[in-house]
């Protein structure tokens, strides 16, 4: 998938440098799902591109469809017979005579066995999941009749398009939507399907409209799904699409046909909310059961986005594919996932459930996609559905081992956090897998089973995180910072957890021990907007820079940059992080939370027990001043943090223990096998899973809509005189008149309630 903020246009869908999944359909037999439509006409050896990104799609029960126009040349028809018996669900239908692109996508819709139509032209690709993705769309959301994703344009051109369905009327005016959507069919068929007269181009804007006005639209799911290729003259097929006067023309003969669009009647179709309680769907119309050749593993996980946990998601997926494992991931909260592009380096197979399913339909996909990639491993990392789905999964999908993942307890979060969550779901679980022996020890005293819990470090890679000297001088001249100076890193998401409170005081007073000093910020969250207000107003903009999220790729570079890691947290299994730095030969400074003293020994860095913020600031500020003055000291205390890392933290001794942990996982499930959950407890599990989260959801709304009234609504209305007085008084008198009904004294209280009352309300 193409990274939008880093766009390589060359690493198209069948490019090499991809990474790769094995889509390959075990059972022949099964009918198809997705009929793929592509009108073939005089295309020369393009096409086999074309033919890859379909062949490699994840969803395999589909059927092709190749109309081949009326070719001519000996090349195109040389091409077409590769394809005519390659595949049996590849079918290629002449036309005698070159009938146009709307009469072969027409000829394609009236012969398709599927519900599903997925126009592709010869010489456009398609990422791997986008018909998965776009079949269970359509599947979840009965209300609308299209879906398509974002675009990417490549060859002649090259550009990232984020239009589509999502746009409403705005196609009104200009034709933002590419032709490649998956469609219902019984919508082609009442609308007529495409106007087989127009020739020229623009069809497909003239077929969307005609489907508007007979009240049908679609949405969009926001993923770079579809690369379009450009040509060094578009127009020189399509004369309609000339920029000028044609298109002009056609336009208007649209307002012509469909006047009542441009009359307020385009159709504003709303996504289905789940209802209370709402019946979990279990059905799967679509099996695609894949073959299978390498081990495989399925994670649920949160999100996607910068953070420990999350590069430690990473990081595992790295060592496991470079041990022979496939991957897939699916997330259950919605985020912005900017990771997504990361993760996407070793695993095509990655799914952001809210961008292409309602909430109901969560548990039955991730049946389905247990059932068609038959994983030996169900991972859950840091997902409350995942743990609260562990029955229904169980008991539709036996088959796999399920473990968790967890790295810290969160006493301030739901009592503990994910580890309690693990404590509660342990018979459910084949294995659990810890970061510490702190985190260990505290699951043993709530109950957990010793027995099935194993500790497994995350680990980092030394030879990525090392010192080095020139990119260190590099670094620090585009930050404009002097190779004296100490560079104090301060990264993570700024919340609660990480204590950016602390972190401010504590630089405010090295400000004012008038130390050398600067600064940097990696990281963004919720409490960002204080941070910078407090630097504005303690003018500490000098001395620290915030330089928001950063990618893997630089924080390294940061880290190359610095001198000391300061991290203060409040809570912490051990902080990946601390990691990084102590491999990049940095002094850490930070909190003896968790199980950091396992990681962070005597001479590797100073760690310090928590307490209120001031104390804590104080005692941080204690230390670091000692080694912003202590050159020697700090070198020493990172050339010693580096030595315990490459001795003892390494990654590919993470990447060797947990596939250990995974064969004993296995071998548990077959040998101790957890007791079996029926189908009907399952599904009711899934029911209350979900209305759980649907009530967290609004619960979480109201919170957030109650805040912004607090913070950003309209002032209160002036009270009148004797009513402000009135409400002082009543104030003021409150624990006098409480203190007189707790003695008896009613018979006085009332009375005088009352003539306050009288005297300042109703005079």
């Amino acid at each position: 998938m193409i990274d939008p903020s880093n766009p390589d246009y060359k690493n198209t869908p069948i490019s090499s440098k991809r990474s790769h999944f094995n889509y390959t359909l075990s059972d022949p037999n099964l009918k198809p799902c997705v009929t793929i439509i592509t009108p073939f006409y005089n295309l020369g050896s393009i096409f086999h591109e074309t033919a890859q990104s379909v062949l490699q799609q994840s969803l395999q029960q589909w059927e092709w469809l190749i109309i081949n126009d009326g070719s001519t040349n000996a090349e195109s028809l040389s091409i077409l017979k590769e394809y005519r018996n390659c595949d049996p669900r590849i079918k290629v239908i002449d036309h005698e005579i070159n009938k146009g692109l709307s009469a072969a996508r027409n000829t394609g819709f009236k012969l398709a066995q599927t519900s599903y139509i997925l126009p592709l032209d010869g010489d456009d690709l398609l990422e791997p999941t986008t018909a998965e993705k776009w079949f269970w769309f359509l599947e979840s959301y009965p209300e609308y009749a299209f879906v398509n994703g974002y675009s990417t344009g490549f060859g002649a051109q090259e550009y990232m398009w984020e239009k589509g369905f999502h746009c409403g009327d705005v196609v009104l005016n200009e034709n933002v939507l590419t032709y490649a959507s998956l469609y219902r069919k019984d919508v082609h068929h009442e609308v007529g399907g495409y106007d087989e007269t127009i020739r020229g181009g623009l069809e497909d804007w003239e077929f969307w409209l005609r489907c508007a006005n007979a009240g049908y639209w679609g949405n969009t799911i926001p993923e770079y799904l579809f690369w379009y290729r450009r040509r060094p003259i578009q127009n020189d097929r399509w004369t309609n699409w000339d920029g000028g006067p044609r298109q002009k023309a056609f336009h208007k003969m649209l307002r012509q046909r469909y006047p009542r669009l441009w009359q307020g009647h385009f159709p504003q179709i709303q996504k289905k909310w789940h209802m209370p309680l709402e019946e979990i769907s279990n059905e799967l119309t679509c099996k695609n059961y894949l073959f299978k050749k390498k081990p495989r593993l399925l994670m649920i996980v949160p999100w996607l986005t910068m953070g420990g946990a999350d590069k430690f998601n990473l990081n595992l997926v790295e060592q496991l594919t470079k041990r022979g494992w496939e991957v897939t991931i699916t997330t259950t909260l919605e985020n912005n996932d900017p990771w997504l592009y990361e993760f996407a380096r070793y695993t095509p197979d990655i799914f952001i459930l809210h961008h292409f399913l309602r909430l109901t339909d969560y548990p039955r996909f991730l049946q389905y996609l247990i059932k068609s990639r038959q994983p030996d491993v169900v991972l859950i990392s840091n997902s409350e559905l995942g743990y609260l789905l562990l029955p229904y999964l169980r008991s539709f999908c036996p088959e796999p081992a399920y473990i968790d993942f967890c790295h810290s307890e969160k006493e301030e979060w739901k009592k503990g956090g994910y580890p309690r969550l693990s404590v509660g779901y342990q018979e459910q679980l084949d294995l659990t897998i810890v970061t510490s022996k702190h985190l260990k020890n505290w699951m043993l005293q709530r109950g957990a089973k010793a027995e099935r819990i194993e500790i497994c470090y995350i680990n980092v890679n030394p030879e990525l995180w090392a010192p080095d000297p020139d990119n260190r001088a590099k670094v620090r001249k585009e930050l404009g910072i002097a190779e004296e100076t100490p560079v104090i890193l301060y990264a993570g998401r700024l919340c609660l957890e990480k204590q950016p409170k602390v972190f401010a005081q504590v630089m405010n007073q090295l400000k004012k021990h008038r130390l050398d000093f600067l600064a940097l910020v990696a990281g963004d969250g919720e409490d960002r907007p204080w941070l910078e207000n407090y630097l504005r107003r303690h003018f500490l903009n000098q001395q620290i820079r915030i330089l928001g999220s950063v990618l893997p790729e630089r924080m390294r570079e940061l880290m190359l940059a610095s001198d000391i890691f300061f991290l203060p947290s409040k809570w912490e299994g051990i902080a990946l992080t601390i990691y990084e730095a102590m491999a990049s030969g940095l002094a850490v400074v930070g909190a003896d939370v968790g199980g950091q003293r396992e990681l962070v020994t005597e001479g590797c860095g100073v760690l310090l027990p928590t307490g209120d913020e001031k104390t804590e600031a104080q005692q941080y500020t204690e230390v670091l001043t000692q080694l912003l003055k202590d050159h020697t000291r700090r070198k020493g205390m990172g050339q010693k943090a580096r030595l315990r890392i490459c001795e003892h933290f390494r990654l590919e001794f993470m990447g060797d223990r947990m596939v250990a942990l995974f064969e004993k996982a296995c071998s548990l499930h077959k040998t101790q096998p957890r007791p079996a959950i029926s189908p009907g407890l399952g599904l009711m599990c899934a029911t209350q899973a979900i209305e759980y989260i649907r009530l967290y959801k609004v619960a979480d709304w109201l919170w957030l809509e109650q805040k912004k009234k607090r913070e950003g609504g309209p002032p209160l209305p002036v009270m009148p005189f004797k009513i402000r007085v009135y409400t002082q008084l009543t104030r003021l008198a409150g624990p006098f008149y409480q203190r007189g009904k707790q003695r008896g004294w009613r018979w006085m209280m009332v009375p005088l309630k009352n003539f306050i009352k009288k005297r300042f309300l109703e005079a």
